[in-house]
């Protein structure tokens, strides 16, 4: 087991940063990691050397099959911060510990661009516009349980048909007025950057963002307090400019006011 992490003037310990690559939140430019989790998890490392006085060597470990790295964090030693686009849920938390949230986690509610705009959310309202369309959403997602809240709340004969991906649900909407899914915003904003033809539409008042991405820890790592301060102290990460501006680097501003921690 890994100790804690030494101060300076002792041998240096190990930081094992693994990493699901999933740009762009984490991946390799150019050899190295790269990303918006990358370049926070470099911020806190130059704090806990210079804040805190910390003498730690980095060792990042990349994954592409996020259930391998998902047990490589919780089976970890203390030392272990897993990167991979978490979103913090209460079934996870009772395998592993999370740091403080970095990062709002927004699903877009998306029609057929030409699908009239809702106004309200209100029974009668979805009902009208929604009512005759198919809901597309992924199985066991956090999309998959919004699109069940709005059968359960509003529409209750909704149609639902499951897909693989989040990319296949907006090639479908795109082609047919009478689909509509839920997407991740940022998902959505990647798809639009490669698909410029496709005639998609937000509908803003059925937006969600009640949740949260953050980082994964073995349960008892010190990280977590040592991050939650580096990051939500009084003058931490988060209120320093250098925060919202790794996030406009790598999902613009406008994506960057909807998904910053405030």
């Amino acid at each position: 087991m890994i100790s804690l992490l030494r101060g300076t003037g002792q041998s240096a310990d190990t930081l094992f940063v693994n990493f699901n690559i999933q740009p762009p939140f984490a991946t390799y430019v150019d050899n190295k990691p790269s990303g918006i989790e990358v370049d926070i998890i470099n911020e806190y490392i130059l704090w806990l050397k210079t804040t805190k006085k910390m003498d730690v060597i980095v060792k990042y470990t990349p994954f592409t099959d996020f259930d391998f790295f998902y047990a490589s964090v919780k089976k970890g030693s203390k030392n272990t911060i897993g990167l991979g686009a978490l979103t913090v849920t209460t079934e996870r938390m009772k395998e592993v510990d999370f740091a403080a949230s970095y990062i709002k986690n927004v699903a877009f509610c998306i029609t057929n661009g030409n699908a009239p705009d809702i106004k309200v959310k209100s029974k009668p309202e979805l009902i009208k516009h929604l009512g005759s369309m198919t809901a597309l959403t992924m199985d066991n997602t956090s999309l998959s349980k919004h699109v069940a809240e709005l059968k359960k709340l509003f529409i209750t004969d909704l149609k639902i048909t499951l897909l693989p991906t989040q990319s296949k649900i907006l090639d479908e909407i795109a082609k047919n007025v009478l689909s509509f899914g839920y997407v991740d915003a940022l998902e959505f904003w990647f798809y639009l950057k490669a698909n410029p033809q496709k005639f998609l539409k937000m509908q803003k008042v059925l937006n969600q963002s009640k949740e949260e991405l953050a980082f994964m820890l073995p349960k008892g790592s010190p990280h977590k307090a040592l991050f939650n301060e580096f990051f939500s102290g009084p003058t931490g990460f988060k209120t320093n400019r250098n925060y919202r501006a790794t996030l406009e680097k790598y999902i613009g501003s406008y994506m960057t006011q909807n998904m910053a921690i405030n």
